[in-house]
């Protein structure tokens, strides 16, 4: 009757395999595609094996956690549909701005309200940071 009992609510990571993304971790993820691409390691808009085994050994070392090509890729398909439901709203709109200092979008009031006369969605934006939106468009935006 002494011991602990286990809240089964909370699961342990690392017993189920799973790896919980950090903010931190995911700033070490998108660097070290940058890097691979800086470095010629993407053919015809694909990252090729060798640029996943960089990766995947850079973030080793970094970060101290067990990570493999599947982990990156998944982890990146998040990031990337994520980043693109902003990149895609205000890609071709004018008076938009997203600063690399709050990370967030920007526009006089006038501007945002009109945008979200048309879609409410955009709201959301006004106040969410989108980190790692610079080195997004730099890997994503022609694709």
């Amino acid at each position: 009757m002494g011991g602990k009992k286990k809240n089964s609510n909370i699961q342990n990571a690392s017993e189920e395999g799973k790896l919980v993304w950090t903010p931190i971790m995911d700033e070490a993820l998108m660097d070290a595609f940058l890097h691979q691409h800086n470095l010629g390691n993407r053919v015809n808009g694909s990252f090729t094996t060798k640029a996943y085994e960089n990766i995947v050994n850079e973030l080793k070392e970094k970060l101290g956690k067990e990570v493999d090509k599947d982990k990156v890729k998944n982890r990146m398909k998040t990031l990337k549909a994520n980043l693109s439901k902003s990149h895609d709203l205000f890609k071709n709109l004018s008076g938009f701005s997203w600063s690399l200092v709050t990370k967030l979008w920007s526009a006089e009031p006038e501007v945002w309200d009109a945008l979200i006369k048309v879609n409410n969605d955009a709201k959301e934006w006004m106040t969410k940071p989108v980190l790692h939106y610079d080195t997004f468009v730099i890997l994503f935006e022609n694709d």
